[in-house]
């Protein structure tokens, strides 16, 4: 009878296992998406109790059952404590658990010695956080349409400011605002250009000589409408658009991702 009860416990136990690992139906038991990327595993042990015979009672139970979700809670709470101050929109993915058995073969004292098993619940999971990269490519046309909206489609935009996260190439990420913009009807001017026609006007007016065939025109500058900075962090993008003749900012959008 004793073995049979402990068997029964086993199996239960075992089986509880198989039957909450085999369904999927929750976003923490998904793999790592596309657009994420996993930044750490997380791993943690809870206790499960123990169960054993002995010889003035025929079993002291002290198994504890958890469920998936409580066993999911205790894993994320600890992930919390790790990851939330440097990750605060962390996720996790891939979670499993498992229950493991251990003989014990002299629990108690004096004449309670008796055999047991004891149960550990062993927990895992991927920490993930948003692709920053995938994210910010995303958004950017949304973010652009956002701040754009006061600002006619044939106007000359000048890139002043670009600021990313770690992991985005500072040049490729402009090169694709280029494309945006351009594919959007704007007229994109180099800011290393418009510096260099502002140093030719200075050199101009210092040495009080002027060429017609060379002299930079005031005109060319007010030709540029509007200056555009963008900042990507690791969970956001930003675009401001700023008048170049008053120096308002005609637009400013953030896109979270």
């Amino acid at each position: 009878m004793k073995k049979v009860t402990k068997f029964f416990m086993v199996a239960l136990l075992a089986g509880m296992y198989v039957f909450g690992n085999a369904q999927t139906k929750y976003e923490w038991e998904k793999p790592v998406q596309p657009s994420e990327t996993e930044i750490g595993i997380i791993n943690h042990t809870v206790d499960g109790g123990y169960f054993r015979v002995t010889h003035d009672n025929p079993m002291i139970d002290k198994v504890i059952i958890y469920t998936k979700e409580q066993l999911y809670e205790k894993l994320l709470t600890k992930a919390k404590n790790e990851y939330a101050n440097t990750y605060p929109k962390f996720t996790l993915r891939n979670f499993n658990y498992d229950q493991r058995s251990k003989d014990i073969t002299t629990y108690g004292s004096g004449s309670n010695y008796s055999p047991g098993t004891s149960y550990t619940y062993i927990m895992s999971a991927s920490v993930v956080i948003p692709d920053a990269k995938k994210g910010a490519n995303r958004s950017l046309s949304q973010a652009i349409d956002k701040a754009f909206r006061n600002v006619r489609q044939d106007s000359r935009i000048a890139i002043d400011q670009i600021t990313v996260w770690g992991g985005i190439n500072k040049e490729d990420y402009k090169d694709q605002l280029i494309d945006v913009l351009i594919d959007k009807g704007y007229r994109v001017v180099a800011k290393e250009y418009l510096q260099k026609l502002y140093q030719e006007q200075q050199d101009q007016l210092n040495s009080g000589l002027y060429n017609p065939d060379t002299t930079v025109e005031g005109s060319k500058f007010s030709a540029v409408g509007y200056f555009i900075n963008v900042k990507v962090t690791e969970t956001s993008i930003r675009v401001q658009v700023v008048n170049v003749s008053t120096g308002e900012y005609e637009g400013n959008a953030t896109v979270n991702f």
